[in-house]
């Protein structure tokens, strides 16, 4: 969205209309083109007022037709339904229904025992998927990086609801769809279906594929690393992952207790993300942890000074494995030369010395009690990690 004016009351007025338009889904962000001149100008007249939005009262009779009946239901939970976490953990208790939710939406539901600890990409919870008679869709698009580029078992009945199931509908077949902003009142109505009794043991399923990957050597140490962050950080502290396989790990597997703790660029696949973006929830006195590689960190070192002269409550975890981790895994795969995947690393110490900040090197064995310091700062480990299930060429395993 975005507009140009040319007078203060015009100007005014679009900020309103802004604000009362994008706070309300679906969300975005607008563009107000104001003249340098205007700006400076003194306002004269009443200032206007946002006014209320009233949301729609949706009709959920054809998803409550089409669901009535079906004993095994599931619940797949996008980033527009965070607002609604706690409709669809009342909804999901009524139904006895699994939570599946989509990267976008990690912590949603986070205390119900129906909410699926792991991905997707996990064979036990695509089985799980697999069982679902029906899917409940609320709030997500249903990408290519979330369904394996939709290669997962979905059910015959999909229910989509969603404020603009435009990219939804592109992406895969729902035999019906809601469009709605209201998510409240959709999931209450929905509250009219038959309680169904319990089908799948979710406690029991995450249990399982949390042992196995301890266990097994290619998530291992991956998974060893995604522990410690979810034993040791703030549940109140904020996380900002970087595009590495430290960043992929974390930002899919590790539980996080509540939504919005997470940020997580997958899908643009924004390389150097990860320790600037970090600034935003610091500079709002949230301790935030950034989660980087070696070779993304590097694209924005010069706000380490950022860090230090706002005396943020930032500290930056770098997992340092000579260079472009994944990218090397790619080659390898595809069995190609490895090029331009090595990089020369600096020697961290002595940058975080230069820049005034602390400095510890540890290991993933080591890293909660790096982790608990209250001295932000650089944590290093220096670890090659494999990639997790979630990353496209471990797919087709």
């Amino acid at each position: 969205m975005s507009v140009s004016v040319t007078d203060a009351k015009s100007a005014i007025a679009a900020v309103i209309d802004f604000i009362s338009g994008l706070t309300n889904a679906p969300s975005g962000s607008g563009y107000i083109g104001i003249p340098a001149d205007l700006l400076g100008a003194e306002f004269v007249g009443e200032i206007p007022t946002a006014s209320k939005i009233e949301l729609a009262i949706p009709d959920l009779a054809p998803a409550i037709k089409e669901l009535s009946g079906k004993s095994k239901i599931g619940i797949w939970v996008g980033g527009g339904g965070i607002a609604a976490d706690s409709e669809i953990g009342k909804l999901a208790t009524h139904l006895s229904a699994p939570i599946f939710t989509s990267f976008a939406a990690r912590g949603v539901c986070a205390s119900n025992p129906l909410t699926l600890q792991a991905p997707i990409h996990e064979p036990e919870v695509s089985n799980l998927m697999a069982e679902c008679e029906a899917l409940i869709v609320i709030g997500s698009q249903l990408d290519g990086m979330n369904t394996k580029n939709w290669n997962i078992p979905f059910p015959k009945l999909i229910v989509a609801i969603d404020a603009d199931p435009t990219v939804l509908l592109r992406n895969i077949s729902a035999q019906v769809v809601i469009q709605t902003s209201n998510l409240s009142s959709a999931l209450t109505q929905l509250g009219a279906l038959k309680a169904l009794s319990t089908w799948a043991d979710v406690t029991a399923l995450n249990q399982k594929v949390r042992s196995r990957l301890l266990t097994e050597e290619k998530s291992a140490r991956g998974i060893a690393l995604v522990a410690a962050i979810e034993n040791n950080w703030p549940k109140d502290g904020a996380i900002v992952c970087d595009m590495a396989v430290v960043g992929y790990w974390t930002g899919v597997y590790a539980k996080q207790p509540r939504p919005r703790r997470l940020s997580y660029p997958v899908g643009w696949g924004t390389l150097g993300f990860g320790l600037p973006a970090a600034i935003g929830p610091a500079a709002s006195g949230i301790k935030t942890l950034a989660i980087c590689g070696d070779g993304g960190v590097a694209f924005a070192l010069g706000e380490l000074a950022t860090i230090v002269q706002e005396k943020l409550p930032y500290t930056l975890l770098i997992v340092d494995d000579g260079g472009y981790g994944m990218l090397r895994y790619d080659q390898q795969v595809a069995a190609h030369p490895e090029r331009g995947v090595d990089l020369f690393s600096p020697n961290w110490e002595l940058l975080a010395a230069s820049f005034g900040l602390a400095f510890t090197q540890t290991t993933i064995e080591k890293l909660g009690d790096a982790l608990q310091q209250d001295t932000p700062g650089i944590i290093l480990i220096k670890e090659t990690l494999y990639p997790p299930k979630s990353t496209s060429p471990r797919w087709s395993e």
